[in-house]
């Protein structure tokens, strides 16, 4: 047994290829669970207009990114595209979980992987996906969200070959599969599912 086996909080991770909606669903989620934040983790991409430092990500600089590798201060990262380096910082969650809280974020599938092998009792997964009557078609819907939202077309490139290779092939591994068909019905089932852990694990929430 690990020191970090009963630790008593939870984090929701939410999983899926680009353009299936995770963020979306993720900021309604937040929204609607007063209890519930966002897991901030590490990034060398630039900020956003809607972001602040320290709520969605910690944004620092490549050279103090690599800093956190060489000193082991990251549970897990990766080059998700090119120039843009992510991680998961071990103290924000270990923090989290040790007191008790509730935490969201939306995680690429090796860092889920990387949290579900440290914290097995602690992390919840959901895959957020589009309808389909198998990949070939989920990655077409993808395909034709992206373009309708004018991503640029390398990018959406590199995201349908990562959706291919290695997110949708994970969806089993998850504990629950959202099916992002109607953006307020797939709101109304993560909105389910997690109000059931949440009571499951006794943890406060004003919403439920």
């Amino acid at each position: 047994m690990t020191r970090f086996e009963n630790l008593p909080g939870v984090i929701f991770v939410m999983i899926g290829p680009g353009g299936a909606g995770k963020n979306a669903i993720m900021k309604a989620i937040i929204s609607a669970f007063p209890a519930i934040e966002q897991l901030a983790t590490a990034t060398t991409r630039p900020m956003r207009a809607d972001e602040t430092q320290g709520r969605e990500h910690l944004f620092v600089s490549e050279r103090a990114f690599r800093k956190m590798i060489s000193e082991n201060e990251l549970l897990e990262h990766q080059e998700v595209t090119p120039g843009k380096l992510y991680g998961i910082p071990r103290r924000t969650v270990e923090d989290a979980l040790s007191a008790g809280a509730a935490r969201i974020a939306d995680i690429e599938v090796l860092g889920a992987i990387a949290l579900a092998a440290a914290y097995p009792r602690n992390i919840v997964q959901l895959f957020v996906t589009v309808p389909g009557v198998n990949s070939e078609a989920q990655l077409a819907l993808l395909e034709e969200r992206m373009r309708t939202r004018a991503d640029d077309a390398t990018d959406i490139e590199q995201r349908l070959e990562r959706a291919r290779r290695l997110e949708l092939p994970y969806q089993n591994r998850c504990d629950y599969n959202v099916v992002n068909a109607d953006l307020e019905r797939a709101i109304e089932h993560t909105s389910a599912i997690i109000r059931g852990e949440m009571v499951k694990r006794r943890l406060q929430s004003a919403e439920l």
